[in-house]
């Protein structure tokens, strides 16, 4: 199992303990703190020199493990379902994009609430349009050997697949469970939606090619009720070598973070 952590490159973002303007001194946090690559915030790629950030990762002996895209969501509004076809294009644009940048980067991408917040009276429909939405960008995928990683989120912020099982379902069902369709696990949204972990992890857990860290109230490990143990136990146990990064608030406190996070991931790695 591999360990990173976030880093923002064009806007703050409340998971990361650095700034934009920190981003290389959070790069060097993470290679001092043992961690194997770093999550990059990505909006989108004006003026933003991929290559370049390739060699900052390198020099480091960093690897990146996904993309987080979710900020264009909030400030352009992109999104895959429930919204207008022009909309859409937009988004599977970016996305394309996203999977060109992942492809030089050696990463994965992440599709969380940019699939769309869903609604009770058209959910069906949403649900076909996600679909439709997101067989081209799956293929497009599949030819630059890139992973996208669908994310379970909670019901309070979407009510569109919101379990590990229900995420499961929809990329085996709907989309024909394409090799470059992944699940990102998030332990916070688990919390709240997996009845059982060692159930979803049975269930799913060929399909978990990343997993974000954070306890039950999103605080650093630790400060909530969820057995971190018992859970890396689990995805040890079935075969889980990918990335787990850490997407947890400055909670509860930003020196919290960043002065153990490394023997957090020591103790994890030691179980």
């Amino acid at each position: 199992m591999k360990f990173s952590a976030a880093v923002t490159l064009q806007y703050d973002t409340i998971f990361s303990p650095f700034s934009v303007q920190e981003w290389r001194k959070g790069l060097d946090w993470m290679q001092a703190s043992g961690l194997d690559g770093a999550e990059l915030c990505i909006s989108h790629y004006n003026d933003l020199d991929v290559p370049a950030i390739r060699y900052e990762l390198d020099k480091r002996n960093l690897g990146c493990s996904t993309l987080s895209t979710g900020q264009a969501r909030g400030l352009e509004g992109l999104c895959l379902s429930g919204v207008s076809d022009d909309v859409v294009k937009r988004t599977q644009k970016r996305f394309y994009e996203h999977i060109d940048a992942a492809a030089v980067l050696g990463s994965k991408v992440t599709l969380g609430l940019m699939r769309g917040l869903g609604s009770t009276h058209n959910a069906g429909a949403d649900r076909a349009q996600l679909r439709e939405a997101m067989l081209p960008i799956a293929d497009y995928a599949q030819k630059k050997g890139v992973t996208v990683l669908l994310e379970p989120i909670n019901r309070y912020e979407t009510i569109l697949l919101n379990s590990g099982i229900e995420v499961y379902d929809f990329i085996r069902n709907d989309l024909g469970n394409p090799d470059s369709i992944g699940i990102l696990w998030d332990l916070f949204h688990a919390n709240i939606e997996d009845r059982d972990y060692a159930e979803t992890v049975a269930m799913i857990g060929g399909k978990i090619k990343h997993v974000h860290i954070a306890d039950s109230n999103r605080a650093f490990p630790g400060f909530g009720h969820t057995d971190m143990d018992a859970v890396f136990r689990l995805l040890y146990n079935a075969g889980f070598e990918e990335y787990a990064s850490f997407e947890c608030l400055n909670k509860p406190s930003r020196d919290i973070v960043l002065e153990e996070t490394a023997s957090w991931v020591r103790h994890i790695r030691g179980l």
